[in-house]
């Protein structure tokens, strides 16, 4: 069951890139504007270290996702079909954090780097004694971005990795002994993918979302696909909901004991995050 916690990961923030430096008067040694004529000052490109920063917006964006977990783990023979609804995942929830964060040159190329980590655990009660798991995750994706800006509308192509992590363990407390079990599986897919960025007014934007990742380097095949709108409280922030669904399937040697074990797995739910433009 050590892949029943393993959150994806998350949506891409979306931002627009930074506009193009602005002209500056020059300056005289004293540091006065120099005026050209009687009136207007002399515009000149701002200075080196000035323009190689706005060259560059960073984009961090801290989000929440509430999803339900539904699937298939077990041999090709024989599984468990299972689903778990947001109010289970929270209350074996004991700590963790989603966070994204993105560079972008204002040529449209970009670096976008998404980590989720969640540390769950549980106990049960038997008549000899007790049972408590714990379980760590940790999903890290890393990807080349490339904007294409179509006048109100983005498109963003994207390819990258995305790496996923859990380590389960099992103590087992009886009268007659003490035992932990470990288990777990990791493994990096390779993921390509598109974003779309639909321009309804100043405020509003239609966002959509998709890639496929996997091709038998990690899970056999995995998708995810992401719709909803964005809100831009001011030129630097702004404010995303939208309803997100990861899928994986991936036959597991590690925590098969020599007969692989499937796990089929779809995540979804609502997401809410907050974008931060720097």
């Amino acid at each position: 069951m050590s892949a029943l916690p393993m959150l994806p990961a998350a949506l891409l923030a979306a931002a627009p890139l930074p506009a193009d430096a602005q002209t500056a008067p020059a300056a005289d040694a004293a540091g006065a504007a120099v005026l050209v004529g009687t009136e207007e000052a002399a515009p000149v490109v701002a200075p080196p270290a000035q323009q190689k920063e706005d060259d560059f917006t960073v984009i961090v964006s801290p989000y929440v996702w509430v999803p339900m977990v539904t699937g298939k783990i077990g041999t090709s023979a024989q599984g468990l079909d299972f689903r778990l609804d947001a109010g289970d995942l929270l209350d074996v929830f004991e700590f963790g954090g989603l966070i994204h964060g993105e560079v972008r040159h204002k040529s449209g190329w970009g670096l976008a780097t998404d980590y989720i980590f969640a540390n769950l655990g549980t106990g049960v009660d038997i008549v000899i004694g007790n049972v408590d798991a714990d379980i760590d995750a940790e999903v890290h994706e890393l990807a080349i971005v490339r904007r294409i800006d179509l006048d109100r509308h983005a498109l963003d192509i994207y390819g990258g990795i995305r790496r996923w992590d859990a380590d389960v363990a099992i103590a087992i407390e009886t009268f007659f002994f003490d035992d932990t079990i470990v288990t777990g599986d990791e493994w990096v897919d390779p993921i390509i993918g598109a974003r779309y960025q639909h321009e309804v007014s100043r405020k509003w934007k239609l966002l959509f979302q998709g890639d496929i990742g996997g091709f038998g380097a990690g899970s056999d095949f995995s998708w995810n696909a992401v719709a909803g709108a964005s809100y831009s409280l001011s030129d630097k922030a702004s404010f995303q909901l939208v309803w997100k669904t990861l899928s994986v399937d991936r036959k597991s040697p590690a925590i098969g004991n020599g007969a692989p074990i499937d796990l089929d797995i779809t995540i979804t739910g609502p997401l809410i995050g907050f974008a931060y433009r720097f």
